[in-house]
C-alpha cells in the first residue's frame, strides 16, 4: 500500500531535503534538485479538481525510435520503452518538431498520466 505524505508534510520533507543538500528551500530550488540534470526518472502524483493524476517522468538517452514510442536508456542503466500519443507535445531544443526528428542519442525527458502513452517529451541534442 503506499502512502502519501500531506501538503504540508510533503513540502517540510522537501525543504529539510533542500538544506541538507547545502541549497536553499525554495520552490525553484527543489524543482532544480529534482527534475534537473541528475534526474533519471520520477513519479509525482497530484491532485486537480479532486482527481488524482500519478505522472510518470522518464529522461535518457534515446537508443530506438518507433512508430508511436521511444526507447530510452536511463542513466542508472535501465531501459524504458515509453509509449508516444499521436497528440503529444514534442521538442527539440524549444522549437515544436514532430516525433520522426528525434534521433538515437539524443535525450530525451518524457511525461505521461498512468499508464497512458506520454503527451510531453522534451529533447535534446546531448
Amino acid at each position: 500500500m503506499r502512502r502519501f505524505l500531506t501538503p504540508a508534510a510533503s513540502a517540510a520533507a522537501l525543504a529539510a531535503l533542500a538544506l541538507a543538500q547545502g541549497g536553499a528551500a525554495s520552490l525553484s530550488s527543489l524543482g532544480n534538485f529534482f527534475f534537473g540534470p541528475k534526474l533519471v526518472r520520477a513519479e509525482v502524483v497530484t491532485s486537480e479538481g479532486g482527481v488524482l493524476h500519478d505522472y510518470r517522468v522518464d529522461r535518457g538517452h534515446i537508443r530506438a525510435l518507433a512508430p508511436g514510442s521511444l526507447t530510452l536508456l536511463e542513466k542508472d542503466g535501465t531501459t524504458v520503452t515509453v509509449p508516444v500519443a499521436s497528440t503529444a507535445n514534442v521538442t527539440l531544443g524549444g522549437a515544436t518538431v514532430p516525433l520522426t526528428r528525434l534521433r538515437r542519442g539524443f535525450v530525451a525527458t518524457t511525461v505521461r498520466d498512468g499508464a497512458a502513452s506520454a503527451s510531453i517529451v522534451v529533447a535534446t541534442r546531448r
